[in-house]
């Protein structure tokens, strides 16, 4: 294991179009400052010896797995942006660490994102449909328990969705994950108080086909003390290849000024426990299907 000199962090601003309907910097938005931190780390990456194995990483390597964490908002457009990316080469590839800051009007630095991100030789078309663990880091959550989707919804592939090699692009993967999420919990969210808030997902791709479409499937896989967790797929209709895999931790913040997310009540609590009966094998659950509900607002705070 061999870690590079630091680089240095890259500057960036929030704009308008990072902004979500509740006026925070989106989820995809803190993606796309991660992958600007990963893109130029590995374009600089020199492996010992001087060999430019890596080169500039459109070929030769590719987004295995993300572990992302969603610690602190941003809302104000013009907000300084710093992406600070290391690179360490492991001998299955390469792991990149990535700190995402924002300035305040004081000008001090407030850590408001934190990625690891695994880059190595491009998935098989498919990702292993009983191993999903084998693409996600170590430490993270377990795979969820097998059984039925309840939520499912179909989402056209746009051309700017696709990286190289006609595989789905890292940003593009998020954005799908987005509507997955946000499918899921239009028909539950409102029953639950305060502001639902994703602090923590992980996913893993594989290659996409040439279909045009993705099918989002998605289900409750856990129900903490005072956060719920969601398992998503994306799988092309055409053949029923998984290319997307991934876990979502969601909290509940009762006001904006809490930094910590509140218990659920015995009532919410119920609700959410009703829906993890939903994926067990057999049992469809009471909460039926829901489509896209574009007026609920999505992003960091408000999915």
């Amino acid at each position: 294991m061999t870690a590079p000199g630091d680089r240095g962090p890259d500057q960036l601003t929030v704009r308008y179009s990072d902004l979500d309907v509740a006026g925070h910097v989106n989820n995809v938005a803190w993606l796309r400052f991660v992958h600007v931190g990963v893109s130029r780390a590995v374009a600089a990456w020199r492996p010992p010896g001087g060999s430019d194995r890596a080169g500039d990483g459109s070929s030769a390597v590719a987004w295995r797995w993300v572990d992302i964490r969603y610690r602190r908002a941003v809302q104000a457009v013009g907000t300084p942006i710093t992406v600070r990316a290391i690179p360490v080469e492991r001998p299955e590839g390469l792991l990149i660490t990535c700190e995402v800051g924002a300035a305040g009007p004081d000008g001090r630095m407030t850590e408001c994102v934190t990625a690891d991100v695994f880059l190595g030789p491009p998935a098989p078309t498919a990702l292993e449909r009983d191993t999903p663990h084998a693409c996600h880091a170590s430490g993270t959550e377990p795979p969820a328990r097998t059984g039925r989707w309840p939520w499912s919804l179909v989402v056209p592939v746009r051309a700017g969705d696709r990286a190289g090699g006609g595989s789905l692009s890292p940003v593009a993967a998020a954005d799908l994950l987005q509507e997955a999420r946000h499918d899921a919990s239009s028909g539950w969210r409102h029953n639950i108080r305060g502001r639902l808030v994703v602090a923590r997902t992980t996913f893993c791709l594989g290659q996409a086909a040439a279909g045009q479409e993705i099918l989002l499937h998605s289900r409750c896989s856990r129900v903490g003390r005072a956060s719920v967790e969601l398992t998503s797929r994306g799988v092309d209709p055409a053949g029923g290849a998984v290319v997307i895999r991934s876990t979502t931790r969601i909290a509940r913040l009762l006001t904006d000024a809490d930094q910590e997310a509140a218990p659920w009540s015995d009532a919410e609590r119920a609700l959410l426990q009703d829906m993890g009966m939903s994926t067990r094998p057999g049992g469809a659950g009471t909460v039926p299907p829901n489509g896209h509900d574009p007026s609920g607002g999505c992003g960091q705070l408000d999915i």
